[in-house]
């Protein structure tokens, strides 16, 4: 599929994910503070947790598709470092995936039972570690991306600084979480990023992916 489209899909899905999350999921995402309203929230509104929790399931791999999209069209797929970046990715993703099945799996089940305050931080503490390595991963892989990306494709480097930026502000995030405030920094460069890879001629994906 040519970068193009991807990018379409993964600012579409990031901006819905992020909207979702600040206007309807924002209750169940309170890990700090008072716990009880955030339970209720979770175990009132099973389905809103989950759906909110399925929308990031798809950011993760359009971000995925995006740099994987990238390296193909313009990177030399039989270098050791590309191939290294590819997997660096899916590792990333399938950690970050799997913090995300926790949050939808684990914590409904875990608010239900008696000992739901200590269950509850368990909970929290595993998924917020799945979803920090993975973001910090995901952060340098996509910085490095990018900067590769500097060398070998002919996209304008000022744009290809806001892909860097984004997977800087990921990178730090097993020291920042529960405070989400860096990951959206993040999501705003990554869209912005994606904006202007959208904006390309279809003419300019189709002569990349010759390559």
């Amino acid at each position: 599929m040519k970068s193009n489209i991807v990018s379409r899909l993964s600012a579409a899905t990031l901006t819905v994910a992020v909207l979702y999350s600040l206007f309807v999921m924002r209750p169940g995402l309170r890990i700090v503070g008072v716990s009880f309203p955030r339970q209720a929230w979770i175990l009132e509104h099973p389905f809103l947790w989950s759906l909110g929790l399925w929308l990031w399931l798809a950011v993760i791999v359009g971000w995925v598709g995006v740099l994987i999209s990238l390296l193909g069209a313009y990177a030399p797929l039989h270098r050791i470092s590309t191939m290294l970046q590819c997997t660096l990715l899916l590792i990333a993703a399938v950690l970050a995936i799997a913090g995300l099945a926790v949050w939808m799996a684990a914590l409904p089940a875990a608010l239900r039972l008696p000992s739901v305050n200590e269950l509850l931080m368990l909970v929290d503490e595993f998924a917020l570690g799945l979803l920090g390595v993975g973001a910090l991963l995901g952060g340098i892989t996509t910085s490095w991306v990018a900067l590769e990306l500097m060398r070998f494709s002919p996209l304008q480097k000022r744009w290809m600084t806001m892909a860097a930026l984004a997977g800087a502000l990921m990178a730090p995030s097993p020291f920042l979480l529960p405070f989400p405030w860096h990951l959206l920094a993040a999501a705003i460069c990554w869209l912005v990023w994606t904006l202007y890879l959208s904006a390309l001629p279809c003419a300019l994906g189709a002569d990349a992916e010759t390559r």
